[in-house]
């Protein structure tokens, strides 16, 4: 999928993020179910989670009844009519950043498409035109490296420690 001329994907600097959820509130505006939210890391930092959209998701891999697959771009799609009725919520599991969601509103998963409709008509994703600080990009994925620094790989690996938090 990354070979696709538009293959991209969100890209948050959580450097540059101020934990003001805009993103969510944005979102949750549009879709009234969140599809990016903000939890609190054991640091206190308010900070999304969101899916990131795998060029080989492994959320799309565990899902028994092939409700996530890719479009042309590469973004990662839910297809609510095969979703209702799963009792494993596997995709849950199987998602590294905790970018599947789930939700008490009739489907069993919620999750990020990048804003498919919006994205249709030509415009960014909601929660990259809303972001106040200038932390979330829609970009293609090779270029993600031309953004990072040492102060948001950092803090990116606090935000992952969070999620994947060791077992005792």
């Amino acid at each position: 999928m990354s070979s696709e001329i538009d293959a991209r994907t969100l890209y948050i600097d959580y450097s540059k993020c101020i934990g003001c959820e805009t993103c969510e509130a944005v979102c949750k505006f549009l879709y009234s179910q969140p599809r990016i939210v903000l939890v609190r890391t054991v640091a206190g930092e308010m900070t999304p989670l969101y899916c990131r959209h795998c060029v080989s998701p492994s959320c799309a891999r565990v899902c028994k009844n092939n409700a996530l697959t890719q479009d042309e771009h590469g973004a990662v799609l839910l297809d609510s009519m095969k979703c209702r009725g799963c009792e494993t919520r596997n995709c849950i599991l199987g998602c590294p950043y905790g970018g599947m969601l789930a939700t008490h509103a009739g489907i069993g998963i919620n999750k990020c498409d990048l804003c498919k409709g919006r994205r249709k008509h030509g415009d960014l994703p909601a929660c990259v035109e809303m972001c106040p600080c200038g932390a979330i990009h829609y970009i293609e994925r090779e270029k993600i490296a031309a953004l990072e620094s040492e102060a948001s790989r950092a803090a990116e690996e606090r935000v992952l420690a969070h999620v994947r938090q060791k077992k005792m």
